[in-house]
């Protein structure tokens, strides 16, 4: 019993010292509890957070020290550290580095199998899943609704996470397809017919076999399937 008053004396001596100095006193779980709330708001409640077991105790012998968490630009997922800052009147005090994990589940496409370039992404070739988030993929490029309709920009494999980055628009003209050739001299219009030799979207440069004598030409794709010539 009297080890254990010692030990209560010595605690209020230490505090009563700290209230007497003014100092500013930051405790790992207050820190710790605070940076788990940090984090929650940005990532919201799907995510799993992983933080450190425990974070250091920091004394400052200044007064009203405020603490500030530093994300970067980082995606918050994955393996990554926060900077935890300690300000006094625009005066960084000190910076350390907490290391964190972020397990962030999300509803995303899944390739079902191999999808070639230029096909359709559709229920016929992916699934909705709930997948883990690697840092190398931003949550916002999995959206549903910017990737179903879209069509394969590569070779995707299958089991494959898609993002926006994977997939484009339909493309304007196909390669094999019957176009319209539109060539423009001035205000005069020549109007003839012939054959793509690539895929092209909207804007983009597409050689076409010319009806009738096989002439190479290019122009640019537009929307209703025809190649403009400006001469």
């Amino acid at each position: 019993m009297k080890c254990k008053k010692t030990f209560h004396i010595l605690g209020l001596i230490f505090l009563f010292t700290l209230v007497a100095r003014s100092d500013t006193y930051f405790s790992g779980d207050l820190i710790k509890e605070r940076l788990y709330q940090e984090v929650r708001n940005r990532v919201g409640s799907d995510a799993e957070i992983i933080l450190p077991r425990t974070i250091s105790n920091y004394l400052f012998a200044e007064e009203n020290v405020v603490m500030n968490f530093d994300f970067g630009n980082q995606v918050l997922s994955g393996n990554l550290f926060v900077g935890v800052e300690f300000w006094q009147n625009q005066k960084k005090l000190r910076r350390v580095e907490i290391p964190i994990r972020i397990k962030l589940i999300k509803e995303v496409l899944v390739a079902t199998k191999t999808i070639s370039r230029g096909e359709a992404i559709s229920f016929e070739n992916c699934i909705v899943e709930k997948r883990e988030i690697p840092s190398s993929i931003e949550p916002d490029e999995t959206n549903l609704e910017s990737i179903l309709g879209k069509e394969a920009k590569y070779f995707i494999v299958k089991g494959t996470i898609l993002t926006k980055e994977l997939v484009q628009e339909p493309f304007a003209i196909r390669r094999g397809e019957k176009v319209r050739i539109v060539v423009l001299f001035g205000k005069v219009q020549i109007n003839t017919y012939g054959v793509a030799l690539n895929d092209a979207n909207v804007g983009e440069s597409v050689r076409v076999r010319r009806e009738g004598n096989n002439n190479i030409l290019v122009g640019l794709a537009s929307k209703d399937k025809c190649v403009i010539i400006t001469k």
